[in-house]
């Protein structure tokens, strides 16, 4: 496979042992890589192509944003296996589809696939306890210098987020189907590339481009899981009531609306669904849906780059927002805030926000959350909504200690 790094400044591919480096726009790159084909409407949105993650300061190739000198995990801004064909299982219509660009090699992949023993127990992994970045005191005093920013009128709403840290060995395997027993949520992924692995449930998508429909789908305002389901009702009713969170989530489907309008045709940008409660295994989230019809000439790449980074990670006013969070955060964000997913030969794409994600290069791995600051936002709320959005990830961890 053809395995693509995107850098500031420059793009390494790797292939068959050779490395290259060329000076290029990614996304001329990247269109050059995928040719979109004719879309079939009896096959998946995924039909081969680029499969990988963006980082989230990847906005800044497009973003004219003020970076701070910080730490930083030496991330590429983007990375990508590109793959000429695909076996993909659709689990709801229990069917396998093959599907390939060029020359297939249908019956080596059914040899390999009767020959292949099955797997009798995924690996096992071992890690340190996981350590805060930030103190709690630490982190209630970036919370307090966005409501300083706020009340100034510098933005609206700023997400800031602190990561859990660890020491991991082993195959992340049990991980993830631990995970995904846990907190099933609509995008599930272990991806790897190299010696990077993002393994998540996300429940948010960034954006999906099928045919000439472009969806968004911002999710803000969160609650902790009741365990009583009497109690669980109420705070659904809780939830939708306060006007803190509508408010905040109003804005942010008004920004998806705006991020839309960029590559829609005039007046298709309309608001499917709004505010609905989506209950996961430890959260729940008040959800809405976002649509607009592509403008001719335009392609996945262009809504990819109109939606990215999301509101909902960033703030708004978005570029403002992320200035804020380069001068607040100590340390770079790498693929926790930017997406996970795909670009299809057909010139279909869906990209999951990456949130509720392990993220692993070599021995180190994180964990990371956000929480959506506002002017009247109270800081110990805030930390405690980062301590249960991570909270499936840590039950898995704990499924695999040795």
């Amino acid at each position: 496979a053809l395995i693509i790094e995107v850098y500031e400044g420059y793009i390494r591919a790797y292939e068959g042992g050779s490395i290259t480096e060329y000076e290029a726009d990614p996304a001329a790159f990247l269109r050059g890589i995928v040719p979109q084909l004719e879309n079939n409407p009896h096959m998946p949105r995924y039909v081969g192509g680029l499969v990988g993650y963006v980082s989230y300061e990847a906005a800044y190739l497009w973003e004219d944003i003020s970076k701070a000198e910080k730490p930083d995990d030496g991330f590429p801004l983007m990375k990508f296996g590109f793959f000429k064909d695909a076996l993909i299982y659709d689990h709801h219509e229990d069917a396998l589809y093959y599907s390939h660009a060029g020359e297939g090699r249908l019956p080596e992949l059914l040899r390999l696939l009767r020959e292949a023993d099955p797997i009798s127990e995924p690996g096992r992994f071992s890690h340190s306890p996981p350590r805060s970045n930030m103190s709690k005191e630490e982190f209630i005093e970036i919370v307090e210098a966005g409501k300083e920013h706020i009340e100034r009128g510098d933005v609206f709403q700023v997400v800031l987020s602190r990561r859990l840290e660890l020491e991991i060995a082993g195959d992340l395997l049990s991980f993830y189907l631990r995970l995904r027993s846990l907190n099933p949520s609509p995008y599930m992924y272990y991806l790897k590339l190299g010696q990077d692995e993002v393994i998540g449930a996300s429940p948010e998508m960034l954006v999906r481009v099928e045919g000439d429909r472009v969806t968004t789908f911002p999710i803000a305002g969160t609650r902790p899981r009741a365990r009583d389901p009497v109690l669980d009702e109420l705070s659904d009713r809780e939830l939708l009531a306060d006007e803190k969170e509508r408010a905040e989530h109003v804005m942010l489907v008004d920004l998806a609306r705006n991020d839309l309008g960029k590559v829609a045709e005039p007046g298709t940008v309309e608001v499917k669904e709004l505010m609905t409660v989506i209950r996961y295994s430890h959260v729940k989230h008040l959800v809405s849906r976002v649509e607009a019809r592509l403008r001719s000439r335009l392609d996945m790449y262009d809504a990819f780059k109109a939606v990215f980074p999301a509101g909902t990670v960033s703030g708004a006013p978005k570029p403002r927002a992320m200035e804020l969070i380069e001068e607040l955060e100590p340390v770079r964000r790498g693929p926790y805030a930017g997406a996970v997913g795909y670009f299809s030969l057909n010139g279909s794409c869906d990209f999951a926000i990456t949130i509720r994600s392990l993220i692993r290069r070599g021995d180190h791995a994180s964990i990371q959350a956000g929480a959506g600051i506002v002017w009247d936002s109270v800081p110990e709320r805030e930390w405690m909504e980062t301590q249960h959005k991570m909270m499936a990830l840590v039950r898995a961890l704990e499924g695999g200690l040795d």
